[in-house]
């Protein structure tokens, strides 16, 4: 008698203007390296398409899925519960059924601190550090950084009240807000800084600090990693400043991503591997 073949399993990466994602081309290789029958796709959708995405989550015609912008936040709230990370920062980059619950969780913290300790650009414990943004990839870095132990950090949103919210939810006694027009208290934290994380979509042109104004040890981390170079990261290369784009942080997000669906070990030099090629195409 011939055997089953073995479960088609689709995943895919929920967002919006998300064309050039990378991410497939990280994703197939890996399932092709531990010999997953399966495929990653992107699905670029509008908020009204949302909820048809869920039902196929649920129905088991999507075996998981990653979140991206602008979704983080709002699939969030869609799930049936959030695990780890994801409680904290009420923000998802990670959606799977289980037990016939659809669960949220959040890879962005653990990528991001993997990412820097990969890279050896962790921040010294006691330091300070600054983040720009407010969304879920920065709750995911305030997060990270608090485990890695930084004394104090400033958190940089053009709405203000965001900033707060997230300072209070994530670390009350470690991060504090401040306004992106208050050029004083962003000076102030700037010269204090040992590391700047970059969670806002904006490139140096609309950054809120001068590169100038950062200590020279100060190490510079952009979310962004498309187009490279990345212009922050290139401005402050220049400058003689250690930075990084997203690119590994892509990458560890995404292979833990892939872990909590399979079950099964990273192929993590495979994934690297396409994950540069489909940036350098």
């Amino acid at each position: 008698m011939a055997l089953a073949a073995p479960p088609w399993l689709q995943f895919g990466l929920i967002g919006s203007g998300i064309g050039h994602s990378p991410s497939p081309a990280m994703q197939r290789a890996a399932l092709h390296a531990r010999e997953i029958q399966g495929d990653y796709t992107v699905l670029d959708v509008n908020p009204a398409e949302l909820p048809g995405l869920l039902r196929q989550l649920r129905g088991g015609e999507l075996a998981g899925c990653n979140v991206t912008v602008p979704y983080k936040k709002a699939l969030a709230a869609a799930c049936d519960r959030l695990e780890g990370d994801a409680s904290i920062c009420q923000a998802v980059n990670t959606l799977v059924m289980r037990d016939e619950e659809l669960i949220g969780e959040n890879t962005d913290a653990r990528g991001f601190e993997l990412a820097l300790g990969y890279q050896r650009l962790r921040p010294e414990p006691g330091g300070r550090a600054l983040v720009l943004g407010a969304g879920g990839g920065a709750a995911a870095c305030v997060l990270a950084l608090c485990r890695m132990r930084v004394e104090e950090l400033v958190v940089v949103a053009r709405r203000p009240e965001q900033a707060e919210e997230l300072c209070l939810r994530v670390s009350p006694e470690t991060a504090r807000p401040v306004d992106w027009r208050d050029a004083e208290g962003l000076a102030r934290a700037a010269r204090e800084a040992g590391m700047v994380v970059n969670a806002a979509s904006v490139g140096v042109a609309a950054w809120p600090l001068t590169l100038e104004s950062l200590p020279s040890d100060c190490i510079v981390v952009d979310l962004r990693y498309q187009p490279r170079p990345v212009d922050l990261v290139a401005a402050a290369r220049a400058r003689g400043l250690r930075a990084t784009d997203g690119v590994e942080m892509l990458l560890f997000q995404g292979m833990l991503s892939f872990q909590r669906w399979t079950g099964v070990d990273p192929p993590w030099h495979a994934a690297r591997a396409a994950l540069e090629e489909a940036l350098a195409a």
